[in-house]
């Protein structure tokens, strides 16, 4: 039963990730490699501009190193069935809340950059 709690954990972890990578991979290839990605606002303008690596993968990759973390955690030997519910219950609310700050990002990051006319077409 522990396991299985594992797996399903491990589902949510990777529509989370499959969601990020397909989400950052398609801005990419919107952005020239050498226009500098907006990553914070203040008032409405862009304040911190970064490269375009950085501003798309950045967030996917911790994401994937905390999931990394918490699979190994949902897996330690001495766990309960209401240990394992619990990690069940973070996996399961953390990946959709780190795949939702992610397309928050980039959306407003395309905005920006469309607004800017630094978009290809």
């Amino acid at each position: 039963m522990i396991h299985a709690l594992s797996i399903v954990g491990d589902v949510f972890w990777i529509l989370a990730l499959a969601l990020m990578a397909s989400l950052s991979w398609g801005a990419g290839k919107r952005i020239a490699s050498t226009t500098p990605v907006p990553v914070v606002w203040r008032g409405g303008v862009a304040g911190v501009r970064v490269h375009k690596l950085a501003a798309l993968w950045l967030v996917p990759v911790l994401v994937f190193a905390a999931g990394i973390w918490l699979k190994f955690e949902s897996r330690a030997p001495g766990l309960d069935l209401a240990g394992a519910f619990v990690a069940l219950g973070v996996r399961a609310s953390l990946a959709p809340l780190a795949a939702i700050l992610h397309m928050g990002q980039v959306r407003r990051a395309l905005q920006t950059l469309d607004a800017d006319g630094q978009l290809k077409p």
